[in-house]
């Protein structure tokens, strides 16, 4: 992810409903809508070791209707840049995801009030639509005519998003320490806890001491101290594939005998997520164009001397699970698996979960080895199915771009300027 930008996490954890305002005849009116309770609760599974694991889900709050979109008297030409076959998919799961949901919980979209059904509606009426392959121009005349469109207001300071990337990384692991293998993915501790926060307030992450709840141990803490022994899932060979799993929140290990395993974000410590992207920034070692994840990976590979003291500058730690292998992707927040290309992460506060957009952006173009030679238009339809903790707020987007070579390298140099569009069916 660009900049080293936690996920996905999305925590790549997961469910998220919100409640919205209501939209009236003649406009967009501004409006208040009281915050939606966060909730976060965990599903403990005991597994033959005898450990218990924590799946965290959340359901988000809401930003201002008002503030997050507005209406859109002149829409772009919806071309997409992919094919249809990938979006039938991932809209199947939006549905999945929206199914799930109890009966009147509502969303802030488009300045309006939309329910879980509507969102559906919209999802299988646009599902058949491109069904019928209609022409870009023939597709842009039937949503204006159909659907109720809007824009993401995106940054204070230009009205567009900001984009980042992310992927699902593939490193070489072992289930058992080596001389080679000896940086441990951790299960979730067994004194990890999580309590409701006041005031309908986040719940509140940390461990028991004398019967009051204090932070999780940091980064150093857990590496330095050995606090988790007994708890490891398995061992990678550099402390940086370690930390670039903490930061993709899913990936892939290949075991000695070439079998491929997905290992799946479970938990975090809840300490506040510090990117070392910007240290490196701040410390005067690299330009901001620089500070990508190549470039940071990099620096880190260089300068060994340093990697320790800045890799636990980010206090965050993740802890992991064995994932799904026969899945179609790394499941996002919302508990669906991702789709390579149309799943992005967005504050689950701000936009309703599952929902349908276009986006329009930048993407790279890349060598057989993977270097990037050029930067070519980004068009495309995508769904809301995937948050983090550093995607916070109306202005910031993170696309999944899957697993591979390009994929890397598209998530790694991907920090763009954006404009997001959403669609919910009129009534």
């Amino acid at each position: 992810m660009a900049g080293i930008v936690l996920r996905r996490m999305h925590f790549r954890p997961f469910s998220a409903m919100v409640q919205c305002g209501q939209i009236p005849e003649g406009g967009v009116k501004r409006m208040r809508v009281g915050a939606e309770k966060i909730r976060i609760f965990f599903v403990l599974c005991i597994l033959g070791c005898g450990f218990a694991l924590a799946l965290v889900q959340p359901v988000a709050g809401q930003c201002d209707p008002v503030t997050t979109a507005f209406l859109v008297t002149e829409p772009p030409l919806f071309q997409d840049d992919l094919e249809y076959e990938s979006l039938a998919p991932a809209i199947d799961r939006s549905v999945d995801y929206l199914s799930r949901l109890s009966e009147g919980k509502t969303f802030a979209l488009c300045g309006g009030e939309y329910s879980a059904v509507r969102l559906i509606e919209s999802l299988l009426a646009f599902k058949r639509i491109i069904a019928e392959k209609p022409s870009p121009q023939e597709l842009t005349a039937i949503l204006t005519r159909d659907f109720v469109l809007c824009q993401a207001q995106g940054r204070a300071s230009d009205q567009r998003m900001f984009l980042t990337g992310y992927y699902e990384p593939l490193f070489k692991a072992s289930l058992t320490q080596t001389a080679v293998y000896r940086y441990p993915l951790y299960r979730p501790p067994s004194d990890l806890v999580s309590i409701p926060g006041t005031q309908g307030g986040e719940r509140q992450t940390g461990r028991m001491d004398n019967g009051s709840l204090v932070p999780y141990f940091t980064r150093g803490e857990i590496e330095t101290g050995r606090l988790l022994a007994g708890q490891e899932l398995v061992y990678l060979a550099d402390p940086v594939e370690a930390f670039i799993l903490h930061v993709q929140g899913s990936g892939r290990i290949q075991l000695a005998d070439g079998s491929l395993h997905r290992v799946q974000f479970a938990a975090k410590n809840g300490r506040e997520y510090r990117s070392i992207g910007r240290l490196l920034v701040e410390n005067g070692v690299m330009g901001k164009e620089e500070a990508t994840m190549p470039g940071i990976v990099r620096y880190l590979t260089e300068h060994p001397e340093e990697r320790e003291k800045i890799l636990r500058h980010n206090e965050s730690f993740v802890f992991f699970r064995w994932g799904d292998d026969g899945a179609a992707g790394p499941l996002g927040c919302l508990g669906e698996p991702l789709t390579p290309g149309r799943s992005v992460a967005l504050d689950q506060k701000c936009f309703p979960p599952g929902s349908l957009a276009f986006l329009a952006t930048r993407k790279p173009i890349a060598d057989a080895a993977g270097e990037i030679i050029g930067w070519e238009p980004l068009h495309r339809f995508v769904v809301n199915q995937d948050c983090g903790s550093a995607i916070i707020g109306p202005g910031r987007l993170d696309l999944f771009w899957g697993g591979g070579r390009y994929a890397e390298a598209a998530a790694g140099n991907m920090k763009h300027p954006g404009v997001l569009y959403f669609l919910v069916k009129k009534k």
